[in-house]
């Protein structure tokens, strides 16, 4: 394996740590739960470039040839720095590096993020959903990808207490034996964050997918 997920849990632990502490020194109003997922992905996306190459959106191998509108994308691709992924959706240019990093040597990363509460301390009609469908759709989409021979699933979520987490955590450990989906000893690192709408915890949760 290239790529360690104990380190790379460390990293994302880390980014989450310097963002809490920003957000607490500004007295902001608004916290890391009040981010959508796009805006969490960006957030890890631009910590994560100090360690690796990363690329953003990439187009699965196995939808080569179709419409690039049609294609599924991954979140995150990580690539050792200084060997940018190779792309498939352009092709190669004049000044692009000559060292470039094949799929097959990066390291796949679906970013997902679950919401115990809604803005207002509303609780979160669709949390458990993100747990037993999305994601469970991810991790099957990723372990059918033959090319790919590292991925993972880094969830992001906001909950009230670890109680709550680990059970969850659980619960939708249980899930996957059911669906018979693949994955991996998986990394959890949480970080305390000020209670806003309800949330005292964000925990990032990495499983490596057992490829096919």
């Amino acid at each position: 394996m290239r790529f360690c997920f104990a380190t790379l849990a460390d990293e994302v632990h880390a980014a989450i740590q310097r963002a809490e502490a920003e957000l607490r020194l500004e007295q902001a109003v608004r916290g890391l739960d009040s981010m959508d997922e796009r805006q969490v992905q960006s957030l890890l996306a631009g910590a994560l470039a100090g360690h690796y190459e990363v690329a953003r959106e990439v187009h699965y191998p196995s939808s080569r040839g179709s419409k690039l509108t049609h294609r599924q994308r991954c979140d995150l691709v990580l690539s050792p720095t200084g060997r940018p992924l190779a792309l498939d959706s352009r092709p190669p240019g004049l000044f692009d590096p000559t060292d470039q990093c094949p799929p097959g040597e990066a390291l796949w990363l679906e970013v997902k993020v679950a919401y115990q509460f809604r803005e207002g301390g509303v609780r979160h009609g669709g949390y458990g959903a993100q747990w037993r469908t999305a994601v469970v759709d991810d991790l099957r989409k990723m372990e059918s990808e033959t090319p790919i021979r590292e991925a993972g699933l880094l969830l992001v979520v906001f909950t009230e207490s670890l109680e709550v987490l680990e059970k969850d955590l659980q619960l939708f450990e249980d899930v996957l034996v059911l669906k018979e989906v693949l994955a991996g000893f998986r990394q959890v690192r949480s970080t305390g964050i000020l209670d806003r709408i309800g949330h005292r915890f964000c925990t990032a949760v990495l499983w490596p997918t057992i490829q096919r």
